[in-house]
C-alpha cells in the first residue's frame, strides 16, 4: 500500500492505543468523588463488620446497658436509624449502578470504534492482495469470496447503549427514575431530609411524628420498596444491554476470523504462485550466472593465453577460441551452476544481495576484508563439495589429486591468489548476467 494508507492505518493504531475505559473515568467533579468514596466504602467487607459490630453493640447497651431507659426492645430509634440507612444505600447503589452504566457505555462505543478501525483495515489489505491476484494471475483473483455480512451491518449501525433498552412508556419512565434517582443529589436530598424531620421534630415544631418518628419510617421503608424495585428495573436493562454488546462482540469476532481466514487462503494461493515464479526465475538467474561465470573465467583464461604466445613467440592453436557455454561439457555447467547458485548466498553473508541492475553507480565495491570472506566461503563450501563428491562417487579421469585439501588458514599465500581473484571478479559477473551488487542497510 502506499504512504497515504501508511498513515492513516497508523493514526487507527494510535487510536486503538488509548488506554481502556474504566469505571474511574466516570467519576469527575466532587459529587461524582464522593460518590466514588461512598460506593468504594460502602460495597467492602469492612462496612459489613461494622454494622453488624455497631447494631450488636447498641442492641446490647439497649438491653442490659445505659439505653435501655432511651431505646428498650423493639428497639424503635434503631429500626429508624435502620430504614434511613437502608434508604440511603438504596441511593447509592443507584449513582453506582449509573456509574456502571454509563463506563458500559462508553466501553461498547471503544469496541465499536476498534472494531469499526480493524475492519477497515482488514479491508484495506483485501483490497491490496486482490491487487497482488491480478498481477500474479493476469488478471484473475486466486480466490473468490466475499466479506463477512457481519461487516457490512456493522457500518450501518451505532453500539448498544443501555438508553436504547428504554422503550415505551414504562421503559422512558424507568430510565428517567434512574438517571434522577441515581445521582449524588438524590443522596444528599435523602439525608437531609431525614437529618432536617428529625431537628424539626426535636424542636417542636412538627408534632405530627414525634421520637421514634413512625411516619418517617414507614415512608422510608416505601421509598427503599420503590427504589429497589428502580434498581432490579435498572439491572434488567443492564442485562439487555450487556447481552446486546456481547452478541456484537462475538459478531465482530467471528467476522475477524472470517477475513483472516480469507486473507490465509489467498496467501496460501499467492505462494503457489510464488513458488512456482521463484522456481523458474531462480533457474533462470542461475543459468544467466552460471554462464556469465563461464564467460568471464573463459574470457581471462583467453586473455593469458594470448598473453603468453605474445611473450613466448608461441601460438596455441586456441589461443584466439573462446569456448562457448554449449560447447562445455554437462559436468562442468553443472559446476559453473552450483558457483552461480553459492554467489547470492555468499554476498548474504557478507551483508550485500544482488538485485537486477538499475543504476551503476549504486553497486557496492566489496572492500579487501569482503573479498577476502567471500573467497574463505568459496572454498570452504568447495571442500564440502569436493568431499562429498569423492564419497559418493569413484575419481574421474580429471580427479589427479588424492589429497586432502588444507584448510584456508593453512593454505599457502600463492594458492589463494587464485580464489581472492574469484571472489573480486563477483561483481563483475554479477553485472555481466544483467545483475548488480547493492550493500544491506
Amino acid at each position: 500500500m502506499g504512504g497515504t494508507d501508511d498513515v492513516t492505518i497508523d493514526s487507527r493504531v494510535e487510536e486503538m492505543r488509548a488506554a481502556p475505559v474504566t469505571i474511574a473515568d466516570e467519576r469527575v467533579g466532587v459529587n461524582d468523588a464522593v460518590a466514588a468514596v461512598l460506593t468504594r466504602w460502602v460495597g467492602s467487607m469492612p462496612a459489613l463488620y461494622t454494622v453488624l459490630a455497631v447494631f450488636t453493640v447498641y442492641m446490647a447497651l439497649a438491653v442490659w446497658g445505659p439505653l435501655r431507659h432511651v431505646d428498650p426492645y423493639p428497639f424503635p430509634f434503631l429500626l429508624f436509624l435502620n430504614n434511613v440507612t437502608q434508604l440511603v444505600l438504596c441511593l447509592v447503589i443507584l449513582v453506582g449502578q449509573r456509574v456502571l452504566s454509563g463506563a458500559a457505555d462508553r466501553r461498547s462505543v471503544q469496541t465499536y470504534e476498534n472494531a469499526e478501525a480493524i475492519f477497515n483495515q482488514v479491508a484495506d489489505l483485501q483490497a491490496h492482495l486482490d491487487r497482488q491476484d491480478r498481477v500474479l494471475s493476469r488478471g484473475l483473483s486466486l480466490l473468490e469470496t466475499t466479506e463477512h455480512p457481519w461487516i457490512e451491518r456493522h457500518r450501518v449501525q451505532n453500539p448498544p447503549q443501555a438508553a436504547d433498552q428504554a422503550v415505551g412508556v414504562n421503559g422512558r419512565i424507568a430510565a428517567w427514575l434512574t438517571v434522577k434517582l441515581g445521582s449524588v443529589w438524590g443522596f444528599y436530598l435523602a439525608l437531609g431530609s431525614q437529618a432536617v424531620w428529625i431537628l424539626l421534630a426535636e424542636t417542636g415544631i412538627q408534632r405530627i411524628d414525634p421520637y421514634p418518628f413512625a411516619f418517617m419510617s414507614f415512608l422510608s421503608t416505601l421509598a427503599q420498596l420503590v427504589f429497589m424495585i428502580v434498581i432490579m428495573v435498572g439491572q434488567d436493562v443492564l442485562g439487555r444491554t450487556g447481552d446486546r454488546r456481547s452478541q456484537q462482540t462475538y459478531l465482530d469476532a467471528q467476522a475477524i476470523l472470517h477475513e483472516c481466514r480469507r486473507m490465509e487462503a489467498r496467501l496460501d494461493a499467492q505462494d503457489r504462485v510464488l513458488d512456482s515464479l521463484t522456481g523458474y526465475v531462480t533457474a533462470q538467474v542461475t543459468e544467466l550466472l552460471a554462464q556469465a561465470v563461464h564467460e568471464t573465467r573463459e574470457r581471462l583464461e583467453h586473455q593469458a593465453r594470448v598473453h603468453a604466445a605474445m611473450t613466448t613467440g608461441e601460438v596455441p592453436p586456441d589461443a584466439h577460441a573462446l569456448r562457448g557455454w554449449d560447447q562445455l561439457p554437462e559436468r562442468q555447467r553443472a559446476s559453473h551452476r552450483v558457483q552461480a547458485r553459492r554467489i547470492g548466498e555468499n554476498l548474504a553473508a557478507i551483508g550485500c544481495f544482488m538485485v537486477p541492475a538499475f543504476d551503476p553507480e549504486q553497486s557496492a565495491a566489496l572492500t579487501d576484508t569482503e573479498v577476502r570472506a567471500l573467497a574463505c566461503l568459496e572454498y570452504q563450501r568447495w571442500i564440502t563439495d569436493r568431499i562429498a563428491r569423492r564419497a559418493a562417487e569413484p575419481p574421474g579421469p580429471e580427479d589427479h589429486d588424492d589429497a586432502e585439501p588444507l584448510p584456508w588458514d593453512e593454505l599457502p599465500d600463492a594458492a589463494r591468489i587464485r580464489h581472492l581473484q574469484a571472489a573480486r571478479r563477483i561483481p563483475v559477473v554479477v553485472q555481466h548476467a544483467g545483475f548488480q551488487v547493492l550493500r544491506g542497510m
